[in-house]
Formats: structure tokens, C-alpha cells, sequence
């Protein structure tokens, strides 16, 4: 159930947030509304992510009214000059801080293949001790795919002060734990669809599942 905004949630609850400020300038266009098997690659994370969190919100820049579709609360990022990811990271942070979440789980809008298990086992590593639970993926660590407890805001915050953008520098100066995900059968989970290309091959997989 939800409670007003700024009141504590239950112990267990998890805030989503799906990255989707970034420029898409490799893919020539905003990679959240590219078409992949006939639907936009958000409405894919959405299905993937959604069911995995107890709200879902998505942190964007320019006009939200664009993302009425998904009905989808949109919160835009906060530091100027596009910082980059950890700019959305920051946001996702100080959002659930400010409606009583403890943790958010925080995936970008261009992985249609993520996880359907992902937010549960990031969730299982997250120790009392550990301020961040991060992917490991068949390609190494995926800094985007993470469970944040609150408290890792002010390391965050104080990073992209300091013009420090890259989450895996940041996670260094943070109790964290890196959680592996084997590659199975299918599609690399996490993979980033970034260019025309990229977009191509998945497109190519899709058609053969």
C-alpha cells in the first residue's frame, strides 16, 4: 500500500527507478522509444522490471509529457551538463529518501533482456553492511543494474561536486558487493542496445526465440 510521500515504507519495499537521461547519441535517437519486436525498448524494461519492485518510477529529461504512455512518474535529473548516469543514480537515491524507501533498484531503459530475478538476488547480497549491491555480468561488472541503500546519497552527491561521473569509481569509496550473473542460453541480460547495430542483432535474436 502506499503511504504518503516522506513517510517510512516497510522494511522490505523497493523503489524502481529506470535511468533514461542519457543523450542516445551512438543510437541517433532516444533509445527508449526505438522499436524492438514492435514495441518500445522501455516497455520491454518496464514488463522485465516492474513486477520486480514495489513502485516504479523513471528518471528523464526534457518534457515528461512524452512518457504519458507508460504512466510512469518522471523525475529529471538534477545536475546539469548531461553528467551521465550517476546523475540518475542521485536522483533515483533522493527520491526514495524522500518517499520513505530505504533502498531503490536503478536499470537503464535500453536492456529489454534484464533479469527477471535481478532486484531479488541484488537484494539477497545486500548485507546490513554493504551500502550497494552491483551486477556482474557475463562482461564484467554492470554499474547501471544495482540495489542502493539511501545512505551511499551523500557519496554520490558529493562524486558529481567533484566532477567524479563514473559509478564504478564511485562504488570504490563505497561498502559494496558485486553480485555475478552467469550467462545462460539466451541473450547476454544484460545487454545495452546502443547503436543501429546492437539494435540489429537483437532484433535478430528476438526473431529466433
Amino acid at each position: 500500500m502506499e503511504t504518503e510521500s516522506g513517510s517510512q515504507r516497510a522494511p522490505g519495499a523497493v523503489l524502481g527507478v529506470i535511468l533514461a537521461g542519457g543523450l542516445s547519441s551512438r543510437m541517433g535517437r532516444e533509445k527508449a522509444f526505438v522499436e524492438l519486436g514492435g514495441r518500445p525498448l522501455l516497455a520491454h524494461v518496464v514488463e522485465r522490471f516492474g513486477p520486480q519492485v514495489d513502485r516504479l518510477a523513471l528518471n528523464a529529461n526534457g518534457d515528461a509529457a512524452r512518457f504519458a504512455p507508460f504512466g510512469l512518474p518522471v523525475e529529471p535529473d538534477r545536475h546539469g551538463d548531461n553528467p551521465g548516469p550517476l546523475a540518475g543514480v542521485a536522483v533515483a537515491i533522493a527520491l526514495a529518501r524522500r518517499d520513505g524507501y530505504s533502498v531503490v533498484a536503478t536499470c537503464p531503459s535500453d536492456a529489454p533482456f534484464l533479469p527477471l530475478d535481478a532486484v531479488a538476488r541484488l537484494r539477497d547480497a545486500l548485507t546490513a553492511e554493504m551500502d550497494v549491491a552491483i551486477a556482474g555480468g557475463p562482461n564484467g561488472l554492470e554499474p547501471l543494474f544495482g540495489l542502493w541503500r539511501v545512505r551511499a546519497g551523500p557519496a554520490v552527491e558529493a562524486a558529481l561536486a567533484e566532477g567524479r561521473r563514473a559509478v564504478h569509481r564511485v562504488l570504490a569509496g563505497l561498502a559494496h558487493r558485486i553480485v555475478p550473473f552467469p550467462a545462460g542460453d539466451g541473450p547476454d541480460p544484460f545487454c545495452n542496445l546502443n547503436t543501429p547495430e546492437e539494435l540489429s542483432a537483437a532484433q535478430a535474436l528476438l526473431a529466433s526465440q
